[in-house]
Formats: structure tokens, C-alpha cells, sequence
């Protein structure tokens, strides 16, 4: 008998639940408990997104209008690395080491308002944040991609199928928790001029003028010239290859297809059903429209 979603993740070793929110091993309950007091600069800039959203994309495109900007010399693999995480080859949290790191820090997180520091979802002064959403489909297919291409890079047991991991995600039980609760919670803070929002799909369709709405929310002046620079070098197969070359070895499993649609590859129609229905209970009436094509 396949086992039910729920033993399953019970079953996972690598995984645990933190106020019922489930986490991958490197988001530990000290971690989260230390986020409480985490101090921000006045020129921080944070990308927040739930997991497999575009978080490392718009990670590339924030760091080269940066450097355009004459305001960093750092690559994107030095502003890599979650908030919330420890991860194995480091000594220290994240939190921690980002103590240390030269301004503007970029600070990268996939928790939700009311999991991040306190100094993030109410940012003051001079800080950007920067939300970046995808539709749930195409987020939970290269969630399940990715997820099956890291266990094995390290030694971890496979999601037994799709249609498991599907069950989770619709519930809210895989890692990070619930996709709904996650963009709803920073959607809540659309009309704080510290928030900037952006989707996925918009960015495909049209890459430069994503590019020029993240300068100029970060206030640096560009030219036409040098926005179409950034968003050919923010192109997938431009920036897979830097994925690629990572020296982070989740970063290396991250870049895959990059298209809009790819979920019509893996959901069946009563799954495509069950999805469409939870985005019309939750959504409705919150002005937050997502695309699936």
C-alpha cells in the first residue's frame, strides 16, 4: 500500500515543523527564534518569494543594476544564501554572517510576514523589498523538479511521485508551508511604497521593462542601453550558465526550464481542477490576479 502524504513526510528525516510550519533541515527553530532581532541597514534591499518563484532570478537582475550602479563589486554567488538558513558548509547562520557583509546587502528569504524578522515585514527608512510571485502550478512543478534533483545530489530519499507531492503542496504541508498564505500575507502590503511586486509571467513577457521598474525602485539611473545589457544577461540560458558554475550546490539544481505553462507537462486535469478552485477560494477579492499561460 503507497504510503499517504502525511506519513510519508512524517517518515522524512529531513525535514521538520516549526508552529506548523514544515521546514527543510537548514531552517532551524533557533534560526527563526534568532530572526526576531536581526537588524536592518538603511539600504538593505530584500527579495522575499516563496521557494521555486523566481528568487535567484531576480537575485541576477538586482546585482547587475547594482554594479551598473557602481554600488556593489560583489557577484551574485557572494549575496546568495538564504536568511533563515545554516547551511552545512558554513560555520555560522546566515543571519549571522550577513553581519559582516559590505552595503547594500541583498537579503534573500522565502518565509512569510509573519515568520521574517519583524524589521522585514515592516521595513522603515530607506529599505526595498521585493516580491517576486509566481503562479502555483508552474511554482509547485519546478518545486517537485527541484526537490527530487537536490535529495539525490545528497543522499535523501525521493518524493515518491508527483501526484505526493501535489497532495502536499495543495495542502500547505511540504516545506515553507502554504503558496496562498505565503503571497497573501506580503500582497497585504501592496500599498507600502517600501514594497516593490513583480511576477514571473511579467518578467518573461517582457524582461527590460522589469529591469527598469527594479532600477528605478532601487534609485539607480540607467540608460536604455544598459537595461537591455542586463535583461540579455538575466535571459534563462544566460543566467543558467552562472547558475551552472555555482560554488552553492542548491544554486547548481536550480535553473531548469524557465518557461510559463511547463505545469501542463505533470497535471492531470482533476489536479488542474483542485488548484484552479483553491486560487478562486483563496484569491478572490484580493486583487491579486496570477497568470498561468
Amino acid at each position: 500500500m503507497a504510503k499517504t502524504s502525511a506519513n510519508f513526510m512524517d517518515d522524512d528525516d529531513f525535514t521538520h515543523v516549526v508552529k506548523g510550519i514544515r521546514y527543510p533541515p537548514d531552517v532551524t527553530k533557533d534560526n527563526l527564534e534568532a530572526m526576531v532581532n536581526f537588524d536592518l541597514r538603511d539600504d538593505d534591499i530584500i527579495i522575499a518569494a516563496f521557494p521555486k518563484a523566481g528568487t535567484n532570478w531576480m537575485l541576477e537582475i538586482v546585482n547587475k543594476i547594482l554594479s551598473a550602479g557602481g554600488r556593489t563589486d560583489a557577484s551574485s554567488d557572494d549575496m546568495v544564501g538564504k536568511l533563515e538558513f545554516t547551511y552545512p558548509h558554513e560555520p555560522r547562520p546566515r543571519h549571522v554572517m550577513l553581519q559582516e557583509c559590505a552595503s547594500p546587502r541583498v537579503i534573500l528569504t522565502h518565509l512569510t510576514p509573519d515568520t521574517a524578522p519583524p524589521v522585514i515585514a515592516h521595513p522603515q527608512n530607506n529599505v526595498k523589498v521585493i516580491v517576486v510571485m509566481r503562479n502555483p502550478k508552474d511554482t509547485a512543478v519546478s518545486y517537485f523538479h527541484f526537490e527530487q534533483k537536490l535529495r539525490s545530489r545528497f543522499g535523501r530519499k525521493p518524493i515518491p511521485s508527483w501526484d505526493e507531492f501535489f497532495q502536499l503542496f495543495l495542502a500547505g504541508k511540504h516545506t515553507y508551508g502554504c503558496y496562498f498564505d505565503h503571497v497573501l500575507g506580503w500582497w497585504e502590503r501592496r500599498d507600502d511604497p517600501h514594497f516593490l511586486f513583480l511576477k514571473y509571467e511579467d518578467m518573461k513577457q517582457d524582461l527590460p521593462k522589469a529591469v527598469k521598474t527594479v532600477a528605478e525602485f532601487l534609485q539607480v539611473k540607467m540608460d536604455d542601453a544598459s537595461i537591455e545589457t542586463i535583461a540579455h544577461a538575466c535571459t534563462f540560458s544566460s543566467m543558467k550558465a552562472a547558475l551552472d558554475n555555482s560554488r552553492y550546490g542548491d544554486r547548481t539544481v536550480n535553473a531548469r526550464k524557465g518557461i510559463v505553462g511547463d505545469w501542463k507537462t505533470m497535471f492531470t486535469d482533476e489536479q488542474s481542477r483542485m488548484l484552479d478552485l483553491k486560487c478562486k477560494t483563496k484569491l478572490e477579492g484580493t486583487g491579486l490576479h496570477l497568470n498561468f499561460e
